[in-house]
């Protein structure tokens, strides 16, 4: 079933609540996590909000990855992926051109990531979301280079064994790879410039990650992300010129198909 119907239609909350919830039982290896309480009013403002179910999944999928990392020894709670969930939802209306949320939102401000360890960036926060209120009072905290670049790797590092996936594909993917680890340990205990540098390196893998990809992505598989992609952005299609839909489309395609295949954003 869809979340929406219509272009701008209102989502259906159960069934967009069902559905993160469904990713957040896949993140926490299969352990039921219900969403209710003030988790349900969070995530009904999300669908209320239009942030696009792959937004909300790749900010889980980002959180779970840290989670692992860490000490923690219960399943991952909807309310922890708050500010991931925020920060990839504002890269996708900057990377698809929107400046405003569905529901009339105003310019995004910037919040903390309070009590988050080796956070996500997240700047960038509509204003009207239940529990997200703004606070410009403090800065974003910046993610640890290193712990993306061991992210990045290890996700790469699968890419090799996955026979199914097209050559062309496998080879750009262990180039990129040895990239990464070389740059892991030239950004090992390094900070301000020295680290901005070998951060600033990460834009153009990301590119020509993202071009092989959509050139070499196996085709049913993205058919099916843009299908996927099609209902991500119904909610904004009746306010978008044709030019700006066409865009939109496009980058949440390969967005999606990016996650689908496994591969990371190494863009910070």
């Amino acid at each position: 079933m869809d979340p929406t119907t219509a272009p701008g239609a209102t989502p259906d909350i159960g069934e967009y609540c069902r559905r993160v919830e469904d990713h957040l039982t896949r993140a926490n290896a299969g352990h039921l996590v219900r969403i209710v309480g003030p988790g349900f009013e969070l995530v009904r403002g999300w669908a209320e909000m239009g942030v696009p179910l792959s937004a909300v999944f790749r900010g889980i999928d980002m959180k779970a990855d840290r989670h692992r990392e860490g000490q923690a020894r219960r399943a991952l709670r909807i309310e922890f992926c708050e500010s991931d969930v925020r920060a990839v939802f504002d890269n996708w209306r900057r990377a698809v051109g929107l400046t405003t949320g569905a529901r009339g939102l105003k310019t995004p401000g910037s919040i903390d990531d309070e009590g988050e360890p080796d956070g996500a960036p997240v700047d960038g926060v509509p204003d009207g979301a239940p529990g997200l209120e703004p606070r410009g009072d403090s800065e974003p905290k910046r993610p640890s280079l290193t712990r993306h670049l061991d992210r990045a790797i290890d996700r790469l590092s699968r890419i090799g064994g996955r026979l199914e996936l097209p050559p062309e594909l496998r080879d750009v993917c262990d180039r990129i790879l040895q990239q990464l680890v070389a740059m892991r340990d030239e950004a090992a205990g390094k900070r301000g410039a020295v680290r901005d540098a070998v951060a600033d390196r990460l834009g153009p893998l990301d590119r020509e990650l993202a071009d092989i990809a959509r050139v070499h992505a196996p085709e049913a598989l993205r058919t099916a992300a843009r299908a996927d992609a099609i209902m991500d952005l119904q909610m904004y299609r009746a306010r978008m010129p044709p030019g700006a839909w066409d865009r939109a489309l496009d980058v949440t395609t390969d967005r999606l198909v990016r996650d689908r295949l496994g591969l990371p954003l190494l863009e910070l």
